[in-house]
């Protein structure tokens, strides 16, 4: 009897599989198995590593500004620099010299826009 002619599942290889024992083998070898994996879960847990990254650069351009000493900054400035204020969680009330005010909270940075304008982002100090 002869076998059929069996085709790697893996995108990147689709080569043939020759010697194989078991019909439910689907991979020629382990690395296109678990690289296939890889891929798989990489699609499935894009849109969570987007969120990640775009969170991470955000808190990395507030700290630099931060460890510069700037504590205000022009939102159309910080837009136009990367700043994506659709990756920010939902403010919540902050105590900011004796006044609740709403602030987003990032790592160990606490920072909001500007309660007159909402045209610049105001870093707060960290009590000390």
């Amino acid at each position: 009897m002869i076998k059929p002619i069996k085709i790697c599942k893996n995108p990147d290889c689709k080569d043939e599989i020759r010697d194989y024992k078991s019909t439910k083998k689907e991979y020629c070898t382990d690395y296109c198995r678990n690289h296939h994996g890889y891929i798989r879960r990489s699609e499935e847990n894009l849109v969570f590593d987007l969120y990640r990254k775009c969170k991470i650069n955000i808190y990395k351009f507030l700290k630099n500004y931060r460890d510069c000493d700037i504590y205000e900054i022009d939102l159309i400035l910080c837009e136009k620099q990367g700043f994506d204020t659709k990756y920010l969680e939902e403010p919540s009330l902050f105590d900011i010299d004796g006044v609740k005010t709403k602030c987003y909270e990032l790592k160990d940075i606490v920072f909001g826009l500007d309660p007159k304008t909402e045209t610049k982002i105001i870093i707060y100090k960290p009590k000390k």
